[in-house]
């Protein structure tokens, strides 16, 4: 058990760190996560196996870091994009604070143009969730998955474009969900 709790810890931090939150956040994540889950284990998840149910998890994770990040933005209380790759605030110049608010709102305007399921998808990727797992929480094939998470990592290529990427200064290098970019 306390070998899934680091793994379930790890994954919350995850979500927390990508959507702008602090990693204190990561905890209450995890958290409304298992509220959540341990509802449906008694309903429609009683005689699911291991890997749905850490799956069901995941994405429940992923719903509950985009309802903080959402609300903290209407608040006004999300953190500053540069806290995300740990500059120290002396250390980042004001071109490098603007690059990586401007990032984030090119990335958050893409992922906007994805479906549900895709977004979902790269999220669970993105935090290094197996596909396995995914495809069992979403009902499809681990090959479903992989396929639909290059068709999603191309629809945000191309929603970003080639020019935006090399003003951001993202170049072909590999990736947590797999691949270059």
């Amino acid at each position: 058990m306390k070998e899934n709790d680091r793994e379930l810890a790890s994954v919350a931090r995850r979500y927390a760190g990508f959507s702008g939150l602090p990693e204190a956040a990561g905890k209450d994540i995890a958290q409304d996560a298992l509220c959540i889950a341990w509802g449906a284990w008694g309903r429609e998840l009683a005689n699911a196996d291991c890997g749905r149910r850490l799956a069901f998890v995941y994405v429940a994770m992923s719903y509950k870091a985009r309802e903080e990040q959402r609300s903290r933005r209407r608040a006004g209380e999300l953190h500053d994009p540069l806290d995300m790759v740990n500059l120290e605030e002396k250390e980042a110049s004001y071109e490098d604070r603007h690059l990586a608010r401007s990032a984030l709102r090119v990335l958050a305007d893409a992922m906007a143009e994805l479906s549900d399921e895709e977004r979902l998808i790269l999220d669970l990727a993105i935090a290094c969730v197996p596909r396995g797992q995914i495809a069992a929480q979403l009902g499809l094939t681990a090959t479903n998955v992989t396929t639909k998470l290059h068709r999603a990592r191309e629809k945000l290529r191309r929603s970003i474009g080639p020019d935006v990427l090399a003003e951001l200064g993202i170049g072909r290098v590999r990736n947590p969900t797999g691949g270059a970019r």
